[in-house]
Protein backbone atom coordinates (compact mmCIF):
# COMPACT_ATOMS: atom_id res chain seq x y z
CA UNK A 1 0.00 0.00 0.00
CA UNK A 2 1.22 3.59 -0.79
CA UNK A 3 2.15 5.58 2.05
CA UNK A 4 2.41 9.23 1.15
CA UNK A 5 4.35 10.19 4.60
CA UNK A 6 6.93 7.68 4.00
CA UNK A 7 7.39 9.09 -0.26
CA UNK A 8 7.63 12.25 1.40
CA UNK A 9 10.89 11.16 3.31
CA UNK A 10 12.35 9.29 0.95
CA UNK A 11 11.76 11.73 -1.63
CA UNK A 12 13.28 14.81 0.17
CA UNK A 13 15.90 12.96 2.31
CA UNK A 14 16.93 9.65 0.91
CA UNK A 15 16.90 9.75 -2.64
CA UNK A 16 18.84 12.94 -4.03
CA UNK A 17 18.82 12.45 -7.42
CA UNK A 18 14.97 12.58 -7.31
CA UNK A 19 14.61 15.52 -5.92
CA UNK A 20 12.30 18.34 -7.97
CA UNK A 21 12.53 22.24 -6.73
CA UNK A 22 9.48 23.47 -5.33
CA UNK A 23 9.55 26.03 -8.07
CA UNK A 24 10.42 25.86 -11.21
CA UNK A 25 12.70 27.45 -14.04
CA UNK A 26 14.58 30.83 -13.80
CA UNK A 27 13.34 33.50 -16.05
CA UNK A 28 15.01 32.91 -19.45
CA UNK A 29 16.08 29.45 -19.01
CA UNK A 30 14.95 27.28 -21.89
CA UNK A 31 12.47 24.40 -21.85
CA UNK A 32 13.53 21.71 -23.68
CA UNK A 33 10.41 20.15 -25.00
CA UNK A 34 11.07 16.60 -26.71
CA UNK A 35 9.66 18.20 -30.65
CA UNK A 36 9.82 21.53 -32.31
CA UNK A 37 6.77 24.07 -31.40
CA UNK A 38 4.74 26.33 -33.28
CA UNK A 39 2.17 29.12 -32.78
CA UNK A 40 -1.13 29.90 -33.58
CA UNK A 41 -3.55 32.53 -32.37
CA UNK A 42 -7.45 32.04 -31.42
CA UNK A 43 -9.99 33.65 -29.92
CA UNK A 44 -9.69 36.77 -28.24
CA UNK A 45 -5.91 36.91 -29.43
CA UNK A 46 -4.66 34.05 -27.35
CA UNK A 47 -1.42 32.25 -28.47
CA UNK A 48 -1.44 28.50 -28.06
CA UNK A 49 1.82 26.72 -28.94
CA UNK A 50 1.86 23.14 -29.56
CA UNK A 51 3.32 20.49 -31.74
CA UNK A 52 2.62 18.34 -34.86
CA UNK A 53 4.44 15.74 -36.08
CA UNK A 54 4.18 12.65 -37.97
CA UNK A 55 2.40 12.01 -41.38
CA UNK A 56 0.62 14.67 -43.29
CA UNK A 57 -2.53 13.60 -44.65
CA UNK A 58 -2.73 10.46 -42.08
CA UNK A 59 -5.15 10.12 -39.21
CA UNK A 60 -5.00 13.16 -36.67
CA UNK A 61 -4.44 12.35 -32.98
CA UNK A 62 -5.12 15.72 -31.01
CA UNK A 63 -3.49 15.24 -27.29
CA UNK A 64 -4.77 17.28 -24.10
CA UNK A 65 -2.73 17.19 -21.13
CA UNK A 66 -4.22 18.12 -17.57
CA UNK A 67 -4.04 20.98 -15.53
CA UNK A 68 -0.70 21.84 -14.35
CA UNK A 69 1.65 20.15 -16.52
CA UNK A 70 1.75 20.74 -20.71
CA UNK A 71 2.47 19.09 -23.53
CA UNK A 72 5.64 17.52 -22.58
CA UNK A 73 3.27 15.35 -21.05
CA UNK A 74 2.99 13.20 -24.18
CA UNK A 75 6.74 12.90 -24.79
CA UNK A 76 7.27 9.11 -24.35
CA UNK A 77 3.83 8.92 -26.80
CA UNK A 78 4.24 10.63 -30.13
CA UNK A 79 8.12 9.22 -31.12
CA UNK A 80 6.07 5.82 -31.58
CA UNK A 81 2.55 6.91 -32.55
CA UNK A 82 3.97 9.60 -35.07
CA UNK A 83 5.13 6.67 -37.70
CA UNK A 84 1.72 6.30 -38.48
CA UNK A 85 -0.51 9.27 -37.43
CA UNK A 86 -0.62 12.88 -37.24
CA UNK A 87 0.12 13.67 -33.81
CA UNK A 88 -0.73 17.21 -32.35
CA UNK A 89 -0.36 18.12 -29.00
CA UNK A 90 -1.12 21.36 -27.51
CA UNK A 91 -0.80 23.78 -24.31
CA UNK A 92 -3.77 24.93 -22.85
CA UNK A 93 -3.76 28.60 -22.04
CA UNK A 94 -2.14 29.53 -19.07
CA UNK A 95 0.32 26.50 -19.18
CA UNK A 96 3.78 25.83 -20.67
CA UNK A 97 4.74 28.18 -23.75
CA UNK A 98 1.12 29.06 -24.14
CA UNK A 99 -0.16 32.82 -23.38
CA UNK A 100 -0.83 33.69 -19.36
CA UNK A 101 -3.77 36.38 -18.26
CA UNK A 102 -6.28 36.78 -16.09
CA UNK A 103 -8.31 34.33 -18.19
CA UNK A 104 -11.32 32.18 -16.30
CA UNK A 105 -9.75 29.04 -16.48
CA UNK A 106 -13.22 27.16 -16.61
CA UNK A 107 -13.46 24.00 -17.88
CA UNK A 108 -15.94 25.83 -20.63
CA UNK A 109 -13.27 28.09 -21.20
CA UNK A 110 -10.70 25.51 -22.03
CA UNK A 111 -12.96 23.48 -24.13
CA UNK A 112 -13.91 26.39 -26.11
CA UNK A 113 -10.40 27.11 -26.95
CA UNK A 114 -9.55 23.83 -28.00
CA UNK A 115 -12.24 24.00 -30.19
CA UNK A 116 -11.18 27.32 -31.86
CA UNK A 117 -8.16 25.17 -32.66
CA UNK A 118 -8.88 22.48 -34.18
CA UNK A 119 -10.94 25.24 -36.47
CA UNK A 120 -7.86 27.32 -37.02
CA UNK A 121 -5.63 24.31 -38.02
CA UNK A 122 -8.59 23.12 -39.84
CA UNK A 123 -7.99 19.76 -38.54
CA UNK A 124 -10.54 17.02 -39.33
CA UNK A 125 -12.49 14.47 -37.52
CA UNK A 126 -10.03 13.64 -35.49
CA UNK A 127 -9.61 10.94 -32.44
CA UNK A 128 -9.44 13.00 -29.59
CA UNK A 129 -6.97 12.15 -26.43
CA UNK A 130 -7.84 13.88 -23.03
CA UNK A 131 -5.39 13.52 -19.80
CA UNK A 132 -7.04 14.33 -16.43
CA UNK A 133 -8.57 17.75 -16.77
CA UNK A 134 -7.51 17.67 -20.50
CA UNK A 135 -10.46 14.40 -20.30
CA UNK A 136 -13.29 16.20 -18.62
CA UNK A 137 -12.55 19.19 -21.51
CA UNK A 138 -12.81 16.25 -24.18
CA UNK A 139 -15.66 14.90 -22.90
CA UNK A 140 -17.36 18.22 -23.21
CA UNK A 141 -16.12 19.05 -27.07
CA UNK A 142 -16.70 15.69 -27.86
CA UNK A 143 -20.52 16.26 -26.64
CA UNK A 144 -20.97 20.51 -27.74
CA UNK A 145 -19.20 19.86 -31.18
CA UNK A 146 -19.61 16.06 -32.57
CA UNK A 147 -18.52 16.31 -35.93
CA UNK A 148 -14.78 17.34 -34.92
CA UNK A 149 -14.19 13.81 -32.74
CA UNK A 150 -14.80 10.65 -34.01
CA UNK A 151 -13.33 8.57 -31.35
CA UNK A 152 -12.56 9.66 -27.75
CA UNK A 153 -9.86 8.21 -25.37
CA UNK A 154 -9.47 9.60 -21.87
CA UNK A 155 -7.19 9.13 -19.54
CA UNK A 156 -8.08 9.08 -15.74
CA UNK A 157 -10.43 11.68 -16.99
CA UNK A 158 -11.30 14.61 -13.81
CA UNK A 159 -14.77 15.36 -12.70
CA UNK A 160 -16.67 11.92 -12.85
CA UNK A 161 -16.58 12.37 -9.01
CA UNK A 162 -20.01 12.24 -8.07
CA UNK A 163 -19.19 14.77 -5.32
CA UNK A 164 -22.12 16.50 -2.99
CA UNK A 165 -22.39 20.13 -2.65
CA UNK A 166 -20.45 20.54 0.55
CA UNK A 167 -17.33 18.23 -0.60
CA UNK A 168 -17.02 20.25 -3.47
CA UNK A 169 -17.24 23.40 -1.47
CA UNK A 170 -15.00 21.83 1.34
CA UNK A 171 -12.24 21.05 -1.99
CA UNK A 172 -12.76 24.34 -3.75
CA UNK A 173 -11.89 26.22 -0.22
CA UNK A 174 -9.22 23.58 0.46
CA UNK A 175 -7.66 24.44 -2.89
CA UNK A 176 -8.00 28.64 -2.07
CA UNK A 177 -6.20 27.94 1.14
CA UNK A 178 -2.88 26.39 -0.76
CA UNK A 179 -3.36 28.96 -3.15
CA UNK A 180 -3.46 31.79 -0.43
CA UNK A 181 -0.36 30.64 1.42
CA UNK A 182 1.90 30.77 -1.39
CA UNK A 183 2.06 26.91 -1.87
CA UNK A 184 0.79 26.60 -5.61
CA UNK A 185 4.30 25.08 -6.89
CA UNK A 186 4.68 22.66 -3.78
CA UNK A 187 0.85 21.33 -4.37
CA UNK A 188 1.70 20.61 -7.74
CA UNK A 189 4.92 19.03 -7.06
CA UNK A 190 2.88 16.32 -4.24
CA UNK A 191 0.65 15.78 -7.11
CA UNK A 192 3.41 14.72 -9.11
CA UNK A 193 4.79 12.58 -6.33
CA UNK A 194 1.17 10.99 -5.88
CA UNK A 195 1.55 10.55 -9.65
CA UNK A 196 4.22 8.13 -9.44
CA UNK A 197 3.48 6.07 -6.49
CA UNK A 198 6.82 4.29 -5.87
CA UNK A 199 8.94 6.11 -8.93
CA UNK A 200 10.17 9.49 -7.26
CA UNK A 201 12.88 9.08 -9.94
CA UNK A 202 10.44 9.18 -12.36
CA UNK A 203 8.10 11.82 -11.21
CA UNK A 204 11.69 13.90 -11.05
CA UNK A 205 11.86 13.68 -14.67
CA UNK A 206 8.38 14.28 -15.39
CA UNK A 207 8.47 17.56 -13.87
CA UNK A 208 11.67 18.60 -15.17
CA UNK A 209 10.45 18.82 -18.31
CA UNK A 210 7.36 21.40 -17.46
CA UNK A 211 7.30 24.55 -18.51
CA UNK A 212 7.37 26.54 -15.00
CA UNK A 213 8.74 29.22 -14.35
CA UNK A 214 10.09 31.09 -10.72
CA UNK A 215 8.30 34.42 -12.01
CA UNK A 216 4.77 33.02 -12.87
CA UNK A 217 4.38 31.53 -9.76
CA UNK A 218 2.00 33.88 -8.73
CA UNK A 219 -0.69 33.47 -11.97
CA UNK A 220 -0.11 29.81 -11.55
CA UNK A 221 -2.40 30.08 -8.29
CA UNK A 222 -4.86 31.38 -9.70
CA UNK A 223 -4.86 29.35 -12.54
CA UNK A 224 -4.78 26.30 -10.18
CA UNK A 225 -7.32 27.78 -7.77
CA UNK A 226 -9.92 28.59 -10.88
CA UNK A 227 -9.04 25.50 -12.59
CA UNK A 228 -9.61 23.28 -9.40
CA UNK A 229 -12.78 24.91 -8.92
CA UNK A 230 -13.62 24.42 -12.38
CA UNK A 231 -13.37 21.36 -12.57
CA UNK A 232 -16.01 20.62 -9.41
CA UNK A 233 -18.45 22.87 -10.38
CA UNK A 234 -18.58 21.65 -14.34
CA UNK A 235 -18.77 17.69 -13.38
CA UNK A 236 -19.11 15.24 -16.23
CA UNK A 237 -20.67 12.33 -14.42
CA UNK A 238 -24.27 13.58 -15.29
CA UNK A 239 -22.96 14.05 -18.85
CA UNK A 240 -21.25 10.63 -20.03
CA UNK A 241 -24.54 9.14 -21.62
CA UNK A 242 -24.18 12.54 -24.20
CA UNK A 243 -20.98 10.51 -25.72
CA UNK A 244 -22.16 9.23 -29.06
CA UNK A 245 -18.20 8.52 -30.13
CA UNK A 246 -16.46 5.36 -29.46
CA UNK A 247 -14.83 5.54 -26.25
CA UNK A 248 -11.40 4.42 -24.58
CA UNK A 249 -10.52 4.87 -20.93
CA UNK A 250 -7.88 4.27 -19.37
CA UNK A 251 -6.62 4.26 -15.62
CA UNK A 252 -3.96 3.54 -13.66
CA UNK A 253 -4.90 0.84 -10.70
CA UNK A 254 -2.83 3.14 -8.23
CA UNK A 255 -4.07 6.57 -9.51
CA UNK A 256 -3.92 8.52 -6.21
CA UNK A 257 -4.57 12.07 -7.59
CA UNK A 258 -8.38 12.47 -7.20
CA UNK A 259 -9.61 13.53 -3.71
CA UNK A 260 -12.40 11.06 -4.16
CA UNK A 261 -10.87 7.84 -2.19
CA UNK A 262 -9.66 9.68 0.66
CA UNK A 263 -13.16 11.15 1.23
CA UNK A 264 -15.24 8.12 0.23
CA UNK A 265 -12.80 5.09 0.85
CA UNK A 266 -13.24 4.03 -3.04
CA UNK A 267 -10.45 3.36 -5.50
CA UNK A 268 -10.68 5.94 -7.91
CA UNK A 269 -10.02 2.57 -10.63
CA UNK A 270 -13.88 1.22 -9.32
CA UNK A 271 -15.36 4.49 -9.32
CA UNK A 272 -14.48 5.08 -13.01
CA UNK A 273 -15.64 1.41 -14.34
CA UNK A 274 -19.12 2.36 -12.18
CA UNK A 275 -19.51 6.05 -13.48
CA UNK A 276 -18.28 5.14 -17.57
CA UNK A 277 -20.84 2.26 -17.93
CA UNK A 278 -23.30 5.58 -18.92
CA UNK A 279 -21.25 5.64 -22.26
CA UNK A 280 -23.07 4.12 -25.21
CA UNK A 281 -19.69 2.44 -27.22
CA UNK A 282 -16.90 2.35 -24.34
CA UNK A 283 -13.84 0.16 -23.41
CA UNK A 284 -12.20 0.27 -20.08
CA UNK A 285 -9.09 -0.86 -19.01
CA UNK A 286 -7.06 -0.54 -15.82
CA UNK A 287 -3.49 -0.49 -15.69
CA UNK A 288 -1.74 -2.34 -13.02
CA UNK A 289 1.29 -0.89 -11.25
CA UNK A 290 0.29 2.44 -12.63
CA UNK A 291 -0.22 5.66 -11.44
CA UNK A 292 -2.41 8.88 -12.60
CA UNK A 293 0.47 9.30 -15.05
CA UNK A 294 -0.44 6.81 -17.04
CA UNK A 295 0.62 7.59 -20.35
CA UNK A 296 4.40 9.00 -19.29
CA UNK A 297 4.60 6.13 -16.62
CA UNK A 298 3.49 3.29 -18.55
CA UNK A 299 4.04 4.41 -22.57
CA UNK A 300 4.12 1.01 -23.94
CA UNK A 301 0.71 0.09 -22.49
CA UNK A 302 -0.58 3.30 -23.22
CA UNK A 303 -0.03 3.24 -27.22
CA UNK A 304 -0.65 -0.60 -27.62
CA UNK A 305 -3.83 -0.11 -25.80
CA UNK A 306 -4.76 3.09 -28.10
CA UNK A 307 -3.56 1.36 -31.20
CA UNK A 308 -5.70 -1.92 -30.83
CA UNK A 309 -8.80 1.02 -30.05
CA UNK A 310 -8.02 2.76 -33.26
CA UNK A 311 -7.73 -0.24 -35.18
CA UNK A 312 -10.77 -2.36 -33.91
CA UNK A 313 -13.05 1.22 -34.42
CA UNK A 314 -11.64 2.03 -37.95
CA UNK A 315 -12.33 -1.70 -39.42
CA UNK A 316 -16.05 -1.54 -37.66
CA UNK A 317 -16.05 1.81 -39.63
CA UNK A 318 -15.39 0.39 -42.45
CA UNK A 319 -17.95 -2.70 -42.64
CA UNK A 320 -21.19 0.27 -41.97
Amino acid sequence: MFNLLNAWNNFWNRSPSAKMPLTEKVPGEPVAYPYAVKKTRIDDDIEIAYTDEGIGGADVLLFIHGMGTDLSAWGKNMDSLSKDFRCIALDLPGHGLSDKGDFPYTIQFYTQCVISFIKKLDLPALTLIGHSMGGQIAVNIAIKQPVLADKLVLVSPSGVEPYTAVERQMLINTMTGIVASGNAFTHNRLNQILGFPNHLELASEFANGIALYQHEAAHFGILLSRSVEAMLLEGINGVLHQITQPCLILVGEEDLISPWPYMRGEDFARLLAAESSQIRDVKLVTVPACGHYLPYQMPEAFNDELLKFIEEKSAVSETL
